[in-house]
């Protein structure tokens, strides 16, 4: 199903026959049928509104927009609401996963009073990474990243540098030559990244939001995930126990395999 707002096109999944509506964003080189691998932990409790990223599923940006140009935060708010109303709903829970996380964190910030609760699984977001923010925010490091794009070699050599010096861990190495050895893959990256770079949650407003407006919130992470570690079950959780539930699973940055809809949806009573 498409979702049409001002020229741009988003794609999305509806399924599911719980009483509560949730919205629900995927991560990196993933769409909305992700989710489909949790569907037993949701489709009691939810009607679920899947959406594909930009570039990603078949959502697509107007022609005018340039490939990478950012997205600014009201755009994201104001698409929301838009797809609410069209389809009536009131109130609504988030769930985000990685990237989608990010995505998710902001839409507390900016529309509050529409959320009942929030679901995140290795969210982007919480923890600032100042290579993230060097590549796409700084002069020379947006220069450098898109050299890399062009050209990894030197990409690689770095890494493997860093690697040898301890500076990076072993797992991370293996993350950057599985997202950057492939052409397209690259390309892609760099135009995510820009396209929602500036949408950026405040770590300090989201948990005075949650506290606030008391918004129940579920977090898992993965003990070995070398993207998201799990530091930022530790921030987001601390000082909202009565809020924010934090639970660590043994398992690396893929928190939407099957094998885990059985673990979320147990978890999923705490949020009554």
């Amino acid at each position: 199903m498409l979702f049409e707002y001002n020229g741009y096109v988003v794609s999305y999944e509806k399924w599911g026959s719980g009483p509560e509506v949730l919205l629900a964003f995927h991560g990196f080189g993933q769409s909305a049928s992700i989710f489909s691998n949790i569907a037993p932990a949701l489709e009691k409790k939810y009607t679920v509104y899947a959406c594909s990223l930009f570039y990603h599923g078949d959502s697509k940006l107007p022609d005018h927009v340039l490939p990478g140009e950012p997205l600014p935060p009201e755009f994201l708010k104001e698409g929301v609401l838009e797809f609410c109303r069209q389809h009536g709903i009131g109130n609504f829970s988030l769930m985000g996963y990685s990237l989608g996380g990010r995505l998710v964190l902001k839409l507390l910030e900016m529309i509050p009073e529409r959320i009942n609760s929030l679901l995140l699984l290795a969210p982007d977001g919480v923890k600032k990474s100042r290579w993230y923010y060097f590549a796409t925010h700084h002069f020379i490091g947006k220069r450098l990243f898109r050299k890399a794009v062009y050209k990894p070699k030197l990409l690689f050599t770095t890494v493997n540098l860093f690697s040898g010096l301890g500076i990076i861990k072993k797992k991370m190495k293996k993350f950057v030559y599985s997202q950057f050895s492939d052409e397209e893959n690259r390309f892609k990256i760099l135009h995510v990244w820009n396209t929602y770079s500036i949408i950026t949650p405040s770590v300090r407003k989201v948990k005075a939001t949650i506290q606030e407006y008391h918004i129940k919130t579920l977090i898992f992470t993965g003990t070995y995930d070398p993207v998201l570690n799990e530091e930022i079950g530790y921030i987001l959780s601390h000082g909202l126990e009565e809020e924010v539930k934090w639970i660590k699973i043994k398992a690396g940055h893929d928190l939407l395999k099957p094998a885990y809809s059985d673990l979320i949806a147990q978890e999923l009573n705490w949020l009554v």
